[in-house]
């Protein structure tokens, strides 16, 4: 027992030392911020100006096109949302946007199932493309032909399609439905959008290929390896899409064509309207992303894409961004450009924001909360040679956030920002706050070693402990209870019900649950003054 409460002394002592070192670094960055917002000029107010100034700085700019993904799997915004997101996504140097609707398309006919109970109808998506005319972003819709069809591929319906019976991730491209039925879905999404320039078709990790009975015969018989398999499929459908809407370019992922040999390449004759996306979404991508891979695509494809992410790409449940990966991301992202910008033609930049990893999955970080990292990304592809320590002040000024520091970490608060969206950051950061909150209280010693599962059982711990562990339980149950309601009312502003239940369940019950049981456990423990012999009984039983 002497040793704990040394270990105790000696932790506390420690603690506010921490706290006068947070305290002085708090006090010397609000300095610096205040120091350096007085000799910063005023945000410029023409969209054009923004990019402009970039022209000023000696870092490199990307040129290129930069495309908002907007992926709205399960998660369609309100259009009203739309209104206010566009001129600031214009504003921020955006040129347009990749719309990948999954099952939020209002498809007809036959294909009617397809679409969500909560899908777009004909109207909202013709609202959404004059709204994004108006502020002169192009509009490039996405629709998947290869993996990830899942969306499709569950329904009974289509079951029949799939590539492997037990998995609806990927169709079967030698099937006889399979091709009418890509062609009738591109057909409904290209006419919703009449005046495209560019539609993206996917194919990406296609996993399972050439693995039925159907695609290994037809393998067999024409001599084809995997690889000619997959672009057998691909130039099928680019070559309806040519013969169609001749006008369209036809984008899709890269991956698949990763594994390809020059003699691949060669036997492929892959149709020259294809203009691969090449994307990765880690931290380094100039070193994963070889020479061998950019000589390769430089000889085969006239025009290249790049595709970066500002969220969704760091893990599966993540509800806040991770700012500094993500703009380290586009950092590396233009290190490659700068290298092979003579030998490759590098149409634009893609800046991926997925809202799930496939369409099973949960929802990751909504838009709004990756709002303030698009900004930063997208600065860094303007030229601005801006400090991964700090956000730039005119983002900040921008985003009309109160606090900007606290826009890449908590030790400096709440960011406060008015920006679209700006209040739903503020309760997931909030959220984030309680959750940290919770972690740190249930690895605190006192409540792993006299409020474990057995204690509880039996009603037997030592109250100081119990109450000093869980002294803030009460503060946290209370604030979780707030956060509901608040963040309810935030979200209902962008989303309808279903997507606002959804998040409530996956990210604040959960925790709100394991608060309550906290409570319940202290109660337990805290209602006992006197205590039996041992060996112990189990209370429940």
């Amino acid at each position: 027992m002497v040793r704990h409460h040394t270990n105790t002394t000696v932790h506390r002592k420690f603690l506010k030392v921490y706290g006068v070192w947070l305290f002085v670094l708090g006090v010397l960055t609000i300095f610096y911020f205040y120091r350096n917002i007085q000799g910063t000029s005023s945000l410029p107010t023409e969209e054009n100006d923004y990019y402009k100034e970039s022209k000023q700085t000696d870092t490199f700019v990307f040129e290129g096109e930069k495309i908002v993904h907007l992926d709205l799997k399960g998660a369609p915004p309100k259009l009203i949302f739309y209104s206010e997101l566009f001129p600031l996504l214009a504003e921020l140097g955006a040129t347009g946007i990749l719309i990948e609707y999954e099952d939020m398309f209002p498809y007809s006919g036959e294909l009617v199932n397809i679409s969500a109970h909560n899908a777009y109808t004909l109207d909202d998506i013709n609202t959404i493309n004059n709204l994004a005319n108006k502020h002169n972003l192009k509009v490039i819709p996405l629709i998947q032909t290869f993996g990830h069809m899942e969306y499709v591929l569950k329904l009974a319906e289509f079951k029949e399609l799939r590539e492997i019976t037990a998995y609806p991730q990927v169709i079967c491209p030698t099937h006889q439905r399979t091709f009418t039925l890509i062609m009738t879905m591109l057909d409904q999404l290209i006419r919703a959008h009449p005046n495209i320039e560019m539609i993206h078709i996917g194919s990406d990790e296609v996993y399972y290929l050439g693995v039925c009975s159907r695609c290994s015969e037809f393998m067999l018989k024409n001599n084809l390896s995997k690889n000619l398999l997959f672009t057998e499929h691909v130039n099928s459908v680019v070559g309806i899409i040519n013969k169609n809407f001749p006008k369209l370019r036809v984008l899709l992922w890269d991956d698949q064509f990763r594994s390809f040999s020059s003699k691949d390449f060669e036997m492929a004759n892959l149709n020259k309207n294809i203009e691969p996306t090449v994307w990765k979404y880690s931290r380094d991508v100039y070193d994963e992303l070889g020479p061998s891979l950019w000589n390769g695509y430089q000889n085969i494809f006239p025009k290249i894409w790049i595709a970066s992410a500002f969220k969704g790409a760091t893990a599966s449940n993540d509800f806040v961004s991770h700012i500094t990966h993500y703009l380290q991301n586009h950092q590396s992202w233009l290190s490659v450009v700068q290298e092979y910008r003579n030998r490759i033609n590098f149409q634009g930049i893609i800046i991926t924001g997925w809202q799930r990893f496939d369409h099973f999955a949960i929802l990751c970080e909504l838009l709004p909360v990756g709002i303030p990292t698009l900004a930063m990304c997208l600065r860094i592809l303007l030229g601005f040679n801006d400090s991964p320590l700090s956000p730039p002040i005119e983002v900040a000024k921008l985003l009309k956030c109160e606090q900007p520091y606290a826009l890449i970490g908590p030790v400096f608060g709440s960011p406060r920002c008015a920006f679209p969206g700006g209040d739903v950051l503020e309760n997931v950061l909030h959220l984030q706050q309680l959750k940290q909150e919770y972690e740190s209280i249930v690895d605190d010693s006192r409540v792993r070693g006299w409020m474990d599962d057995y204690n509880i059982a039996r009603a037997f711990s030592s109250p100081s402990y119990v109450e000093a562990a869980t002294e803030s339980v009460d503060r946290l149950k209370f604030e979780l209870d707030q956060l509901d309601t608040d963040i309810t009312e935030a979200l209902l502003k962008i989303y309808d019900e279903y997507t606002v239940e959804e998040w409530k369940e996956t990210y604040l019950n959960p925790l709100r649950q394991k608060v309550n049981k906290l409570c319940r456990a202290r109660k337990i423990l805290l209602e006992k003054d006197v205590w039996p012999r041992r060996p112990l009984k189990n209370d429940e039983l």
